[in-house]
C-alpha cells in the first residue's frame, strides 16, 4: 500500500509542477511566446528525468528489500552477498575482481552499499543489453503476467538473461526458479509496477 500511496504522490506532484509552471507561463506577459516554450519544455523534461530517476530509486529500494531486507551486509544461504544478493561470479563478470565471498564474509567494508549501487547498475545495463532483442514484448502478457521494463530486469537480476528469454520465447512455460524455489514470472510480476522510462 506504500508504494502505491508514494507513486501516487510522485505522480501528483509533477502533474502539478507541470499545472502550475504552465498556468504562471500562460498569464504572465509574453513578449517572448517561443522562449517561454522552450523553458517549458526544459522544465517539463527535467520533471519527468526526476520522476524517472525517483522511480528507479523506489525500484532498486525494493528490490534490496525483497532480496536481503535492505541489508547491504548480508549473505544468503546460497553464499550470495550484499544487498541484491549477488553471486560472487556475477560480481567478478562486472569487473570487481578483488571482491569475493570470502574477503565479504571477513569485511563487508570491503563492498559497501554505494560500490553495491554502482554494480547493480553496471548488471542492470548488462541485462538491458541482453534483453534488447526482446523489448518488443513490452506490453504483452506473457504466462498470465504483463511483461513491463521494470519486470523484465528484477526477472534477470534474479535468475539472468538467458532465463527471461527461455520464458518469453515459450510463451511463459518455461518458467526457471531458483534453488530457493521462487521464479522468473514470480519476479516479473512482483516488480511490473515501476516507472522507469
Amino acid at each position: 500500500m506504500k508504494d502505491i500511496f508514494d507513486h501516487g504522490i510522485m505522480r501528483v506532484v509533477l502533474t502539478a509542477f507541470i499545472f502550475l509552471f504552465a498556468a504562471h507561463e500562460a498569464t504572465a506577459p509574453a513578449p517572448d511566446f517561443h522562449l517561454k516554450c522552450v523553458k517549458f519544455r526544459k522544465a517539463s523534461a527535467e520533471a519527468v528525468r526526476i520522476y524517472h530517476r525517483l522511480e528507479f530509486q523506489r525500484f532498486i529500494n525494493d528490490l534490496g528489500y525483497r532480496e536481503s531486507l535492505n541489508n547491504w551486509r548480508s549473505v544468503n544461504c546460497i553464499g550470495c552477498f550484499g544487498e541484491w544478493q549477488f553471486a560472487e561470479s556475477t560480481i567478478r563478470y562486472l569487473g570487481f575482481r578483488g571482491i569475493t565471498l570470502r574477503k565479504f564474509r571477513a569485511d563487508p567494508d570491503i563492498f559497501p552499499r554505494q560500490l553495491q549501487v554502482g554494480a547493480l547498475e553496471s548488471l542492470i545495463r548488462v541485462n538491458l543489453a541482453l534483453l534488447k532483442d526482446y523489448e518488443h514484448f513490452i506490453g504483452d502478457t506473457v504466462g498470465g503476467v504483463e511483461v513491463t521494463k521494470s519486470g523484465l530486469i528484477a526477472a534477470a537480476h534474479l535468475g539472468g538473461a538467458g532465463t527471461v528469454k527461455l520464458f518469453l520465447k515459450s510463451g511463459g512455460r518455461i518458467n526457471k526458479k531458483d534453488v530457493l524455489k521462487t521464479s522468473v514470472r514470480d519476479y516479473m510480476k512482483r516488480f511490473s509496477g515501476y516507472d522507469l522510462g
